[in-house]
């Protein structure tokens, strides 16, 4: 590929020292004849578009033009045209940042025309290829899924399996098979569909070549054996994709055919199967000759004096490569004629020929030396004209600073002729300034509104917090009072001195509207442990906490979960016959902290029949509490604290506590 474009670039240069320069100025004085409206702009990139591929010099000229004109008439649909044709211009000559720099600025003034204009189409088809050449899979996937959109709606087959080519490689690329897979598969499909002959050859190699490279030797096989048949059995029509110089039938088919060559010795030379990589390639030799084409027998000539230099079979090998270097010669291919006479001086050394691997390495000295000099130019060649188009991209982007600079200038002379009319707009900036004065006051009347909503708030959640304390000690009392009307000191003793402890906590908490989730924690736990001293025959406990959450740093408003484990055991746990379970699970969800409160109890339902009367007319005094101050706490922080509580299936209820994340 590089001497291909070295051999173009040094085509172009020569082109645009004789005849193309003659042509270029009778274009560029004929269309610069033409008035300055939105046609000419076109007319300007239409010739650049024309000549981009055999004279890129003059075609950035054009496209100057054009961009000049699309600016000075605020043309935006002709200035994304000449990005795009930029954009393909750099891509053609393998800069391919460039390229991907000028399609994102075509797609960018695209915006809007995106279903009307073929330039859109155009510009995200290519930029995913232009990606692709980058390396930068992820952002080719982007777009080649954007066209692929596109393209299934316009129902354009063709784009439609250039897209899905496009994805397959490039997921192959990041290791995704899965979806490489699909993608190729999706195009061999649509193929079949369509009955494209060519198209089914080549989605069959695509398939053999990806099944080779994950090792499904068989699935690779059948694919490459699919593309020979369909290669050899079909009819091909100039109709079908262009892919050869003259798309001739016989050329289609060869091509076809050839590929299938390709892919076969490939196949066989992964798996070190020598003997079949020559008989493929001397069916290769018998092919091409027999249909006239000398470049592909050249290869099967030098692939075979490889391999039977391989395997020792010198003097076949040095008949092949013999062949192959006066194929070269007669071809030009100076590369294939250098690899030739490095194999051939090796088969005449170890045949023990030394004269005759002297002469070929002489031979091939000075082919290298003679290659190395032309590399030499066409790469000097190839900078010159890199700096030419430099320079007139440098042009074309200063030109587009003067126009933004041009629009700045302009932005500061209507700031000066607004200025001027300053004096008949004071009465305007007036009104403005009475109508500011009424709204500051408005607002600071609804700020001390707020503000003493939110004092009273204040004092309600102060009030509901201090109810709780008293709540929750009465509670407590009761089991001391169990455990002492059992003569149970020792018991008692325990529970007085958990309970001295969980007091000082929860009194120390309650001052606070936000506690430390490591201190609400401990009344929990604290707490759990005393129900289960008075209990222990009724349930057993679990407080599981995830590891990932920072217990220090988070805070949560206190006392808002034990009135719900007090229900699991009060309601649910302690009227069991067998042991129940009460587990309190702790997860951070990004900013939610989630609590889960499950017991394997009686039940809501059957804990509601079984209240005296006295406690049906009452209502859970902790339960009330909580919901007010969740409602208030809402109010004043803006947060979606919230409960669920639910019935389980099996017995026992579960609660859901969702808190907002304090850090």
């Amino acid at each position: 590929m590089n001497r291909i474009l070295f051999i173009l670039i040094l085509g172009l240069l020569t082109w645009s020292n004789s005849s193309a320069q003659t042509q270029k100025d009778s274009v560029y004085k004929s269309i610069a004849k033409l008035p300055d409206t939105d046609q000419k702009i076109f007319k300007w990139i239409n010739a650049a578009n024309k000549i981009s591929e055999t004279n890129p010099s003059a075609a950035v000229d054009y496209i100057e033009e054009a961009l000049k004109l699309a600016l000075k008439l605020d043309n935006i649909r002709g200035e994304a045209y000449c990005y795009n044709s930029l954009g393909g211009l750099q891509f053609t000559l393998g800069n391919y940042k460039k390229s991907v720099k000028y399609y994102n600025n075509a797609l960018t003034l695209f915006d809007g025309f995106e279903n009307t204009e073929i330039g859109y189409y155009s510009s995200l088809k290519n930029i995913g290829a232009t990606y692709e050449k980058l390396e930068e899979y992820e952002n080719a996937i982007k777009y080649y899924n954007q066209f692929l959109k596109v393209a299934t709606k316009k129902n354009n087959e063709d784009d439609i399996v250039f897209a899905n080519n496009g994805l397959a490689r490039c997921n192959q690329a990041l290791e995704n098979y899965n979806d490489t897979e699909v993608y190729y598969q999706q195009a061999y499909t649509i193929e079949q569909k369509r009955n494209n002959p060519l198209g089914i050859v080549n989605a069959s190699n695509n398939l053999g070549n990806f099944y080779e490279s994950v090792n499904d030797s068989i699935s690779a096989f059948n694919y490459f054996d699919t593309s020979l048949v369909v290669a050899q059995n079909a009819t091909f029509t100039t109709t079908m994709v262009p892919v050869t110089t003259n798309g001739t039938t016989s050329d289609l088919t060869m091509q076809a055919t050839n590929s299938y060559f390709l892919n076969t010795d490939n196949y066989f030379s992964n798996r070190g199967m020598i003997e079949q990589q020559i008989q493929i390639n001397q069916e290769a030799v018998v092919y091409n000759e027999a249909n006239g084409n000398p470049s592909e027998v050249n290869k099967a000539n030098l692939k075979l004096g490889k391999l039977n230099l391989q395997k020792k079979n010198n003097k076949q090998a040095i008949e092949y490569l013999r062949n192959s270097i006066n194929l070269s010669e007669e071809l030009g291919e100076l590369e294939a004629k250098e690899e030739a006479l490095e194999a051939i001086t090796e088969a005449y050394k170890e045949e023990g020929n030394y004269e005759q691997a002297l002469i070929a390495y002489q031979e091939l000295v000075q082919l290298q030396d003679s290659i190395q000099k032309e590399k030499n130019k066409q790469a000097l060649l190839a900078n010159n004209l890199s700096l030419e188009l430099e320079q007139k991209e440098e042009q074309i982007e200063l030109m587009l600073e003067n126009d933004i600079l041009k629009e700045e200038a302009y932005s500061r002379d209507l700031e000066i002729r607004e200025a001027e009319n300053e004096n008949k707009l004071y009465i305007i900036y007036a009104l403005i300034g009475i109508l500011l004065i009424m709204t500051i006051a408005a607002i600071l009347v609804i700020r001390s509104n707020k503000e003493r909503a939110k004092t009273n708030m204040l004092l309600e959640l102060k009030s509901l917090r201090t109810q709780m304390n008293p709540h929750f000690i009465f509670n407590s009392l009761n089991s001391v009072n169990s455990f002492i009307s059992k003569n149970d000191d020792r018991s008692a003793n325990k529970y007085l001195s958990r309970f001295s402890q969980l007091m000082r906590l929860v009194l120390e908490n309650s001052k606070y509207d936000f506690v430390p989730l490591e201190s609400e924690l401990k009344i929990i736990e604290l707490y759990m442990e005393l129900e289960h001293l008075r209990f222990q025959d009724k349930f057993d406990y679990e407080l599981n906490i995830e590891s990932s959450i920072n217990v220090e740093s988070l805070e949560i408003p206190p006392m808002l979960v034990q009135p719900y484990i007090e229900n699991a055991v009060w309601h649910g746990l302690r009227y069991l016959e067998e042991k129940g379970k009460l587990t309190v699970n702790v997860k951070q969800n990004e900013d939610i902290l989630t609590w889960t409160i499950k017991d394997n109890g009686i039940g809501r339902k059957a804990s509601a029949e079984m209240k005296t009367k006295n406690q049906k007319l009452g209502q859970s005094t902790g339960m009330k509490n909580i919901e007010q101050r969740l409602d208030i706490l809402n109010k004043m922080h803006a947060t979606q604290m919230k409960t669920t509580i639910e019935d389980l299936q099996e017995g026992g209820t579960k609660v859901v506590l969702e808190i907002p994340i304090k850090k």
